[in-house]
């Protein structure tokens, strides 16, 4: 997860009003104490679901949604308390963002096996619902995805600057992203978050930025800190047996710098069995 592109969704987050009424389009999923607002377009035999980024509602992934057109049934939502997602006010670690995408994909794929695709900390939960739901996917398209053991890496390489970029995000963060962060750094610095050496035999497109930045915000977009992304990556990818990885010398949005090569990944996994 780059904390960069964080920064950017949180400061677009302040905009957006948490909502649990029903905007033209959307359809709601009722989790009980709240309801996530999602929308659905496209026919055909092929459902992709799609999992933002952190602190990302939606609409980032409208572009890659309109390159891949019509005849592929796409499905994107907005996690609790973003965009018109609504929340019961609790912060939400991975665990708790892994039911509300297992609801999503539950009420809205018909039982359909579906292609995953997720950026950034939706490339996490992304690869964590492959690892644990193997039998509701058909393919994983990870973009530019944050790891399980991203953090332990980046902290054995650089602490004091690590922790320099939490405060820093921590200080511009409203407090209940505030509070999800908390918790995901929680996890992430575990002693047991470890990226996972074995994953199921599902086809996965790993697609990942190699752009290092001209004035860097955070350690993830440094020289250092972008080999240790890519050598994350590169350990993510050798676990599963089936599929491609690419690189692109872009910023950490691909699905936004460059939609049409997102879904050129999405047509190449779905075509894999």
């Amino acid at each position: 997860m780059s904390t960069n592109s964080i920064k950017v969704w949180a400061m677009a987050a302040l905009l957006m009003a948490a909502s649990n009424i029903a905007h033209a389009g959307e359809i709601l999923v009722d989790r009980g104490a709240y309801r996530l607002s999602a929308e659905q377009s496209g026919a055909g035999p092929v459902t992709v679901v799609f999992e933002s980024g952190f602190g990302q509602a939606k609409d980032t992934w409208k572009d890659v949604i309109a390159a891949l057109g019509p005849d592929y049934r796409s499905i994107s939502y907005s996690r609790a308390g973003l965009g018109n997602s609504g929340s019961d006010g609790k912060p939400k670690d991975i665990d708790a963002h892994l039911v509300d995408l297992g609801a999503v994909i539950s009420d809205l794929a018909g039982g359909q096996k579906v292609v995953l695709v997720g950026h950034s900390y939706g490339g996490l939960l992304a690869t964590e619902f492959a690892r644990r739901h193997p039998q509701q996917l058909q393919a994983l398209v990870l973009v530019d995805p944050a790891t399980l053991g991203q953090r332990h890496a980046f902290k054995q390489a650089d602490a004091a600057r690590v922790q320099a970029d939490d405060a820093a995000l921590l200080d511009m963060l409203p407090p209940p992203m505030a509070a999800d962060y908390r918790a995901l750094i929680t996890q992430l610095d575990a002693p047991g978050a470890r990226t996972p050496s074995a994953m199921p035999d599902l086809p996965v497109a790993l697609l990942t930025a190699t752009q290092v930045a001209a004035e860097p915000f955070v350690f993830e977009e440094t020289a250092a800190g972008k080999a240790l992304w890519k050598a994350q990556h590169a350990a993510l990818f050798s676990a599963f047996d089936r599929g491609f990885q690419r690189y692109f010398v872009s910023g950490h949005n691909i699905h936004r710098e460059n939609p049409a090569a997102v879904a050129d990944a999405i047509r190449d996994i779905a075509g894999r069995r």
